[in-house]
């Protein structure tokens, strides 16, 4: 809805109401509203292109170039209202697939999950990695000893059984290996699926916004063609003045000259 006030006021208003998940053009920005999932809040994006101009959590105001932009939260939807002293062109809301949105949720928490998993098992290869190093070098003290300890059976039989432990302890590391290997491909994955949903939403954003651009883009158009003519017209007066003015030069100076 666009309204306009008295004509000395000459003031420009819109107002109108969008749900999560949807955004309005206002002439070369992009507003949307997205929710805090953890504490359920509604904000108000104020974007150009891939920038962000403005963010207004909850209820408030703010101020992008000649646009005053007014934010009012209730029953989880998002209460707009914007003014300006001049014309400003508005599209419409454009509506992203609930289910997109919910797929998309879900891929960041399963991301999230498998980013604390992988961690954990780092921290537990860590681990593992320091006792393998701490027996290899209590396997090698064991050597040196060999060499000059005459209970020989004795050390041998230690040795033996540190072997054995590191041997299981490299096994459990080469599982430990596999199982992160697993988890960082299909967390890559899920990262991947992440970025093609926020590309297609980003397509349908930039598809509905193509309308409002190519009406400002003819305004423009229109503006440059009238400029163009008045300047022509200064121009072709300038030359006839001068015209003018050299002849009445010229005839003053042949009668000076009689």
């Amino acid at each position: 809805m666009l309204s306009i006030g008295p004509a000395l006021a000459a003031t420009f208003s819109w107002s109108g109401v969008l749900s999560v998940g949807q955004n309005i053009t206002v002439n070369n920005l992009t507003l949307s509203i997205d929710q805090n999932n953890q504490t359920g809040q509604l904000a108000l994006i104020v974007e150009n292109g891939s920038n962000i101009l403005a963010l207004i959590q909850g209820d408030g105001s703010t101020r992008v170039g000649n646009l005053t932009i007014s934010f009012i939260t209730f029953n989880e939807k998002g209460y707009i209202t914007i003014n300006a002293p001049g014309l400003f062109t508005v599209g419409r809301p454009v509506g992203v697939n609930p289910a997109i949105l919910t797929e998309n949720a879900k891929l960041k928490e399963q991301v999230a999950n498998l980013t604390e998993e992988i961690n954990a098992l780092k921290s537990e290869n860590a681990k593992l990695m320091a006792q393998i190093d701490s027996l290899k070098k209590e396997n090698s003290q064991l050597k040196e000893k060999l060499k000059s300890q005459p209970n020989i059976a004795e050390l041998n039989a230690r040795i033996v059984n540190l072997t054995k432990e590191n041997r299981e302890l490299k096994a459990q590391l080469a599982n430990l290996t596999t199982k992160y290997n697993q988890l960082k491909a299909k967390a890559d994955f899920l990262s991947q699926q992440n970025d093609e949903y926020r590309q297609i939403i980003q397509q349908v954003m930039n598809e509905q916004s193509s309308e409002a651009k190519q009406s400002y883009i003819e305004k423009a158009k229109k503006e440059r063609l009238i400029g163009s003519v008045l300047l022509k017209s200064i121009v072709f007066s300038l030359v006839v003045v001068g015209l003018v003015g050299y002849g009445l030069y010229r005839k003053k100076r042949a009668w000076e000259l009689t």
